[in-house]
């Protein structure tokens, strides 16, 4: 009996001792887990304020990133409206310097660019006798070697205008032709035996002369003087005529604007001018 009671004690010790342990491995279990736990989270707490901090950061630099495209762009937008402006600037002052360079071609060469349009076939000169009319160089017998043809002549200041006027050379001293106003005009022209055309430099000024000698015993001139081609300053009339036009070795008379004067007074006027007559007949 005594025996069984010990064997029983001996159990119930073993059992007890088993629990004890068990108990003892899951107390040390959940401390391990308490203590993992708060470990636990303050690594979460880390990770969560690493990842906020670097959100933080993230932000931060596409902000930065934002502000420095935005300061960009509007650097860009800035230099860009500065650039225009400069641009305009420039496009004005170029454009301002050709208008001026334009005027200035246009008052110096205007007269020579017309009357080399004019050669060139591309526009037409106003006829003098009647305005609506007017011809093309290709209108005339150029260089053709004929008596009739005409040819291109001299270029010389006839109405005083510090302007040169251009000369075609032809039948009764050709044509002279005065640029003005953007067109070109007949300014006088040879019409036959009895208006021949040519032109004479006296008393400091160039004088357009036309000549009658149509008959024997029988000449008379006509002179122009002119202050712009809109502008007939002055005239002269001079003549040699037969007092009896039926007696050709009868006396003669000499004239000057419609006075009589002396031979000797006429010879020398003559002399004057037709030393410095310039003949633009072909």
């Amino acid at each position: 009996m005594n025996r069984c009671k010990k064997i029983a004690i001996l159990i119930c010790a073993f059992l007890t001792a088993l629990n004890v342990v068990a108990c003892g491995q899951a107390k040390g279990d959940e401390v391990v887990n308490k203590d993992e736990s708060p470990a636990r989270q303050q690594e979460s707490g880390v990770q969560t304020v690493e990842s906020t901090d670097l959100e933080i950061k993230e932000d931060e630099t596409a902000n930065a990133d934002e502000s420095s495209v935005n300061q960009q762009e509007s650097g860009m937008l800035i230099d860009g409206s500065t650039n225009s402006k400069t641009e305009e600037g420039k496009t004005i002052g170029a454009e301002e310097s050709n208008a001026q360079m334009g005027e200035n071609i246009g008052t110096e060469m205007k007269t020579e660019e017309l009357l080399d349009l004019f050669i060139n076939g591309s526009i037409s000169a106003i006829s003098s006798e009647d305005s609506a009319s007017a011809f093309y160089i290709t209108d005339l017998d150029m260089d053709s070697g004929e008596w009739d043809s005409y040819s291109i002549g001299e270029r010389v200041d006839l109405d005083n205008d510090g302007e040169n006027e251009l000369i075609i050379c032809g039948p009764y001293g050709g044509i002279y032709l005065d640029a003005r106003d953007n067109k070109v005009y007949e300014f006088a022209a040879g019409e036959g035996d009895a208006l021949v055309l040519s032109y004479v430099v006296y008393i400091g000024s160039t004088w357009i002369m036309y000549s009658n000698r149509m008959n024997t015993g029988y000449e008379v001139y006509h002179m122009e003087k002119f202050e712009g081609a809109d502008n007939l300053a002055a005239e002269m009339n001079f003549s040699e005529e037969l007092v009896d036009e039926d007696d050709v070795e009868g006396k003669e008379k000499y004239t000057l604007n419609g006075t009589e004067i002396s031979y000797d007074e006429y010879f020398e006027l003559c002399s004057k001018i037709f030393a410095a007559e310039v003949t633009t007949a072909k």
